[in-house]
């Protein structure tokens, strides 16, 4: 097991890009050189403070990824599927089919959730109109999605599924820390997944890879995104 440990999200974000230059100076040298054909999308609340220090370094915009899972009605803190930020529903196939659960129980799930992230969007005073302006943002681009770390990677899967309807040139994931099997779930579904701190263990926790875990709260994020040089709401 690496017991590597970051010092925090912001500087996890920085240490990511010197990870990309170290591994794949071609792909490095290209960003650094065409920054405006690519794009950064975060996985709020913890995938902020990331985005800020890689974006930081390449001067790249980023915006938000909503994803909420679909929580199991009488384990409401497991799910069995994620919805993003359009709407899109993305389903744990396997896990539903094991579930047993009937149509009414996920169709109330998914209204619940589709709900939730209306909220969210709406707290975060983002475009109404979310499918043109992600169409505007992705279509053409090489896409980065990026959070503070994978577990199981399910609500990464929902995000790479809503990106690839806005056909991107390419999608990389940037995650400081996950798991070997999650690395290898989800990297044939990407043109590339960047992850300094990969783990090879049974039992999986992204809060062991930081020295000082906390889940950061909305008021944070908050902060970071007004004052941040790289968060596109700033720079329309």
């Amino acid at each position: 097991m690496n017991p590597f440990k970051y010092e925090s999200r912001f500087r996890a974000g920085e240490m990511l890009v010197e990870f990309i230059k170290a591994n794949n100076y071609i792909f490095y040298n290209k960003l650094k050189q065409n920054v405006k054909d690519f794009f950064c999308h975060a996985i709020p609340n913890g995938g902020v403070s990331v985005v800020e220090g890689f974006s930081s370094q390449f001067k790249v915009n980023y915006d938000l990824l909503i994803v909420r899972k679909l929580k199991i009605p009488y384990n409401t803190e497991a799910g069995f599927g994620a919805v993003t930020t359009d709407g899109t529903v993305f389903f744990n196939k396997l896990l539903l089919n094991e579930l047993n659960l009937t149509e009414e129980q996920i169709n109330r799930s998914i209204s619940i959730t589709k709900d939730e992230i209306k909220q969210r969007v709406k707290f975060y005073k983002k475009d109404v109109n979310i499918i043109k302006s992600q169409e505007k943002i992705i279509q053409n681009k090489n896409i980065f999605l990026i959070d503070d770390g994978l577990a199981s990677g399910f609500t990464m899967l929902a995000g790479i599924n809503m990106i690839k309807k806005y056909k991107p040139k390419s999608i990389s994931i940037a995650v400081p820390t996950a798991p070997l099997r999650t690395v290898k779930s989800i990297e044939k579904e990407v043109d590339h997944i960047f992850c300094p701190n990969i783990r090879n263990v049974r039992w999986f926790a992204v809060a062991d890879s930081y020295k000082h875990w906390y889940d950061v709260p909305d008021e944070e994020v908050l902060d970071i995104l007004n004052n941040s040089k790289n968060y596109i709401s700033n720079l329309i």
